[in-house]
């Protein structure tokens, strides 16, 4: 019934259009927003929570290592691509140039934060922080609930809390191989989202080629798993479709067939951009030291790789000096993992040949033995575990086939059913309701992985309250300043860190130690110019260690002293007698003459001496 109140028809017009207003009135981009439920928010809510708390992590773990030279001669590297270098133009770089890579996340963070290095732990957090959450994404893969979940804690807690050391090295502080696994499993995301559709093979050749140029590693780990894992797809596709006709198979394998196209794609692309490099005078990538030792040593190398896989899985329960019960502790329960990654690997394997394996899993599978396969018959193994970063890649690709293969078996496999009590739940005093019994369904598998988590995860918190470990070189570059030797010239391990931590102010450039020629490795011929800079001293590191010891050999020394007279002699750090003579941890020998315009003289005077070839460039 029509309301006939006086200003009634007034009335309700005036409330239809207060509403209408008032939707007018609303944001537009509001609108999605609200029809967004809240549960759909909340797993990229706690993804990106978990991001910032492992990064925070990581950069106290990172800080628990002493810097080096490498990172301060990347953060050189990366100053000078932000000043527009960026074919770094000059530079003599390392066997991995990471141009397309690393180096231009370092840059922004210089730009961000300046050359120092916490800026070196702040990009190594970053990277290792951006490999696990892309290592979780890649094992949810196209799942979802549960079993997402469970996939997705499977590979972050296998990747969860390497080890201090070794370990953190490897893993977090070093620039080296283990970014690299960022792109490529980027590049398998894209894969496995993507399926079959058309689009795909064209952005995976993009992507291999885009780490293509930035490490050579990628053809190890990369390439050649995507080659054998299309070829296995395209011959068991054609074996079980054989009575369908060859034909019919062929065509239903076109992606695989597709990507063996697309590597040779990205080949092109990154063939193409080394020349650009070279045509434009960019930077001169060292050759990737790669020697196979005879077949007599692979037992030792072989046990030098499991030190180093057991100190990034974080479960090197090995007693050492320094390590307490708790560590060790700790380090066993860090089996867990590998026994995980080890039931994984197993089970793809024995997948491998059939028609309907997980493609993602093939290709992580065949990077793993490709990698360790190359790596320990190398020379390269043939050293401490610290070289483990050569097979960094192997962490995440098995923490991530751990999550695919044995994610869904956690939700699948034995329950034990709680059953809870029948209570009753009191509204008044005088009135109670019934509540039935509860059945809650717990999986078997589910509840000691997920108290190993919490270890896992106690762990990491323990291991980041490691007081951060001192500037190596602080002392010694303070009362360099003292002295006020300003350039001058040193072993590669305290060259580029002392450059750094001293803000230019005490500049010392790497020689080699037999005749002390430019070290071509993370360095610009320009620094030995003798026209622009002027380097008066040699500072001499007699302490023992992997990333010290600089003692230019005797022949140099003295034929130095017979062109240029006897130097000033300035000495730093504890006295240790050696063959009878005390001598202190550091020397700098000062000269009054410009030694750079003696190191040519030096190359043609000491006997085997090999002068460095800076005439020749290409990229």
């Amino acid at each position: 019934m029509a309301n006939t109140a006086p200003g009634a028809e007034r009335l309700a017009g005036g409330v239809d259009d207060d509403a209408a207003s008032a939707v007018a009135a609303r944001p537009r981009f509001l609108g999605p927003i609200r029809r967004i439920p809240i549960r759909r928010l909340a797993g990229p809510v706690a993804f990106l929570l978990a991001a910032v708390v492992l990064f925070i992590m990581y950069l106290r773990l990172s800080g628990t290592y002493p810097e080096n030279s490498d990172e301060s001669n990347i953060l050189l590297m990366a100053s000078d691509m932000l000043h527009g270098n960026v074919l770094l133009h000059g530079w003599d770089t390392s066997d991995v140039p990471f141009i397309t890579t690393e180096l231009p996340q370092i840059a922004l963070l210089v730009w961000m934060f300046g050359v120092h290095l916490n800026t070196a732990h702040i990009a190594a957090a970053v990277t290792y922080t951006l490999v696990v959450m892309l290592g979780a994404w890649l094992a949810k893969g196209r799942a979802s609930g549960a079993e997402a979940v469970a996939r997705m804690v499977l590979a972050v807690g296998i990747m969860l809390a390497p080890q201090p050391g070794v370990g953190v090295f490897v893993l977090i502080f070093s620039v080296g191989h283990i970014g690299t696994s960022a792109p490529i499993m980027a590049t398998w995301l894209v894969l496995d989202r993507g399926g079959a559709r058309r689009w795909v093979p064209p952005v995976v050749a993009l992507l291999l080629a885009w780490v293509w140029v930035a490490d050579p590693l990628v053809l190890v780990v990369g390439v050649i798993p995507l080659l054998v894992v299309c070829v296995v797809r395209i011959g068991s596709g054609m074996f079980a479709g054989r009575r369908g006709g060859l034909g019919r198979a062929l065509r239903a394998r076109w992606l695989e067939m597709s990507l063996i196209a697309a590597v040779g794609v990205a080949w092109a692309i990154a063939w193409y951009f080394g020349r650009v490099i070279s045509g434009n005078g960019g930077y001169v990538q060292q050759p990737v030291p790669y020697v196979l030792d005879p077949a007599r040593a692979w037992f030792w190398h072989a046990r030098v790789t499991v030190h180093g896989l057991l100190e990034m899985f974080g479960a090197y329960f090995v007693p050492e000096p320094g390590k307490s019960g708790l560590d060790i502790a700790i380090a066993l329960v860090h089996l867990v993992g590998v026994v995980l990654a080890v039931w994984a690997a197993l089970a793809a394997a024995r997948r491998f040949l059939s028609p309907r394996a997980d493609f993602v899993s093939q290709l992580l599978l065949v990077a793993i033995v490709a990698n360790l396969a190359a790596y320990i018959p190398s020379r390269l193994a043939d050293a401490t575990a610290l070289n483990a970063r050569e097979i960094a890649p192997v962490l995440p690709f098995a923490a991530v086939l751990a999550g695919r293969m044995l994610g869904p078996r956690l939700l699948s496999g034995p329950r034990l059913t709680v059953r809870l009590r029948q209570i009753r739940l009191r509204l008044t005093p005088s009135r109670a309701v019934p509540v039935s019994p509860a059945r809650i369904p717990v999986r078997l598998l589910a509840v000691p992985l997920l108290l190993v988590l919490g270890f896992y995860s106690y762990g990491l918190w323990d291991h980041a309250d490691i007081p951060a470990a001192p500037e190596p070189y602080a002392a010694l570059a303070g009362y360099m300043e003292s002295q006020h030797l300003t350039y001058g010239l040193g072993g590669y391990w305290e060259a580029g860190l002392i450059t750094v931590e001293t803000g230019g102010a005490v500049t010392i450039r790497a020689v080699t130690p037999a005749c002390m020629q430019p070290y071509q490795w993370e360095s610009k011929p320009e620094w030995y110019n003798p026209a622009t800079y002027q380097a008066n001293f040699v500072l001499i590191d007699t302490i023992p260690g992997y990333f010290s010891q600089f003692n230019p050999s005797v022949a140099s020394l003295l034929t130095l002293q017979s062109w240029v007279g006897r130097p000033k002699y300035l000495s730093f750090g504890n006295r240790k007698i050696v063959n009878g003579v005390p001598r202190p941890d550091f020397t700098a020998r000062v000269y009054q003459t410009n030694l750079l315009a003696q190191l040519p003289r030096l190359a043609a005077a000491v006997p085997g001496c090999v002068p460095a070839s800076f005439g020749a460039r290409s990229g």
